[in-house]
């Protein structure tokens, strides 16, 4: 029995270090899994949406201002930058304006992350790992649910919490694995531009990805890997990519800098202290799982200069940990550490380079050690991996067999790929903001629109998000937010001015059953509702919306 234990766990090893006719397969395997994934991601298209329908209308809303011209922090008030709303843009472009564009946006971000990761990786980690960690931060780009719940909940909601955390994955590879001694220097400046150019990215995301980012390239230059070229590269790949997006915005980086600010300051009144604190005590199994990781793997070399070299890893760990809470504690996320995942698998590559650089004699001696860094690796990334795969057959069979749930579509053409389930448990946070309600909301103003406005008219809807520029293809006006949930994009104190909100809308739609819930709707009506009154005359009403126009 112990023999066959043992020549299991060899096998193990052997297909990790991608030994014997193993080796020759995982690059084609890599390739062949990453068209899958994200050819997968394109033909499902706009899945079935279970929870927080109108984070979809977010992409597509925002996605239809950025083909029209519009840019955040200018044009409307924006806590995100322009990247999740130019992924979707172009998706936009190539589906002509279906809601199929959402999928095609996050497919491309997808296969370019993964080949990006697949890239960095290379002399820094053996092919296993290395075909591994790539297609996890794929899987994680464009996996259809919100990061944290369970993959049935399917839903585009928070897709740029998914593209934060998949730039952090190639930008983590650099910064915690040193290059093999055997490497040019050409890598250490490629690896240089490479931690740059996702730090930048990152900034014309979402701030918090920024701030991590930041935070694990300091690291790795105090600490770890410092570098004259690599910190050279470093330079030229954030100034380029920060270079771009300030063309895209103008130059105008004080609009820019205002946003982030005022962005920050409304987050600040709904954050408190006892987040981190709780999430941290609900997550101390994977503190220890990792810290564990680490201190195992570094006493794997066989040499006291190596184990030396090692002894970062741990120190690497806890920043990683404090990262990931850090961003669940920001982000409207219930769970999930998905940066502890790929460190996981950079952490296994030390048991394929312990391997290659053992005597033989010494392997079967080490057996336990390698098993022990492999089981506990898997039991920190194979969570998030697996949900992240599973969920696009799930995806697959609910877009080819909907639910009964989901059998409310769309009146209009333009989004009729687009369906939003009722939720079986009747969640009262969804009421309003999915299913067959937020359904009939959207028919029933595009009915009163066509009634009572010429398309020339530019909407403005006071409410979390603003579907109907999109759904109905005018223009969308400029002012208005990215999306409107006060205290969070938007606070009494932090908020654009009323000439700014409303901007060059002709057309103020006010609901009658806001999406959002009361807490993030009555201190934004209390700012902006009397100006409707000022500026807008009522002219007419339906089930579901007042109607102002202009004066």
């Amino acid at each position: 029995m112990e023999g066959i234990s043992t020549r299991l766990v060899s096998g193990l090893i052997n297909l990790w270090c991608a030994t014997g006719p193993w080796s020759s397969s995982v690059t084609p395997l890599f390739f062949v899994t990453l068209i899958v994934i994200c050819a997968s991601c394109a033909f499902i298209g706009a899945v079935p949406t279970f929870v927080y329908g109108h984070d979809d209308f977010f992409l597509l809303e925002n996605g239809w201002r950025a083909l029209n011209g519009l840019r955040p922090h200018i044009d409307f008030w924006s806590p995100w930058g322009p990247l999740t709303f130019l992924v979707t843009a172009l998706g936009l472009r190539l589906s002509h304006a279906s809601a199929n564009g959402i999928a095609y946006g996050n497919s491309i971000f997808a296969l370019l992350v993964g080949l990006w990761t697949y890239r960095v990786s290379r002399d820094r980690l053996q092919q296993t790992p290395r075909a591994l960690v790539a297609l996890y931060a794929s899987a994680l780009a464009c996996a259809p649910y919100p990061v944290g719940m369970a993959p049935m909940a399917l839903s585009h909601a928070m897709t740029y919490n998914r593209y934060g955390y998949a730039l952090l994955v190639p930008l983590l590879v650099e910064c915690v694995q040193r290059r093999d001694k055997t490497a040019t220097d050409a890598e250490e400046w490629l690896g240089g531009i490479s931690t740059g150019a996702a730090v930048a990215l990152a900034l014309f995301l979402k701030a918090s990805y920024f701030i991590v980012g930041l935070g694990f390239l300091v690291a790795s230059l105090l600490f770890w890997i410092p570098g004259v070229r690599r910190f050279f590269g470093v330079l030229a790949g954030f100034s380029v990519v920060t270079f771009l997006g300030l063309a895209y915005l103008r130059f105008n980086l004080a609009a820019m800098l205002r946003g982030l600010h005022m962005a920050a300051g409304a987050r600040a009144q709904s954050f408190s202290l006892i987040t981190p604190v709780y999430n941290v005590a609900m997550h101390l199994v994977p503190l220890y799982c990792v810290l564990g990781l680490t201190i195992v793997a570094t006493f794997m070399k066989p040499r006291c200069a190596d184990v030396s070299k090692q002894s970062y890893l741990p120190v690497a760990a806890i920043i990683v940990y404090f990262a990931d809470i850090a961003l669940l504690s920001t982000n409207a996320q219930s769970a999930g550490l998905p940066l502890l995942g790929a460190f996981a698998i950079i952490v296994a590559n030390q048991v394929a380079d312990a391997k290659k650089n053992s005597p033989s004699s010494a392997q079967l001696f080490t057996l336990p050690y390698y098993a022990s860094v492999l089981l506990i690796s898997g039991l920190l990334f194979l969570p998030q991996f697996t949900s992240d795969i599973v969920a696009l057959p799930i995806a697959a069979a609910r877009k080819i067999h909907p639910p009964p749930g989901c059998a409310t579509r769309f009146t209009e053409t333009g989004v009729s790929d687009l369906m939003l389930c009722d939720r079986p448990d009747g969640d009262p946070a969804q009421r309003w903001s999915n299913g067959s309600n937020y359904t009939a909301y959207v028919d029933d103003g595009v009915a009163l629109l066509r009634t009572c406005c010429k398309p020339t008219d530019k909407v403005l809807v006071m409410d979390m998000q603003n579907p109907f520029p999109y759904v109905l293809r005018w223009v969308p006006p400029r002012g208005g937010l990215a999306a409107t949930a006060f205290n969070y994009t938007l606070s009494d104190r932090f908020r654009p001015s009323i000439d700014e909100y409303f901007g060059d809308a002709t057309v103020v739609m006010i609901p009658k059953h806001p999406a959002f819930l009361r807490q993030h709707s009555e201190g934004f009506y209390k700012i902006y509702g009397p100006a409707v009154e000022e500026r807008f005359r009522l002219i007419a009403e339906s089930d579901w919306f007042w109607l102002y126009k202009r004066q």
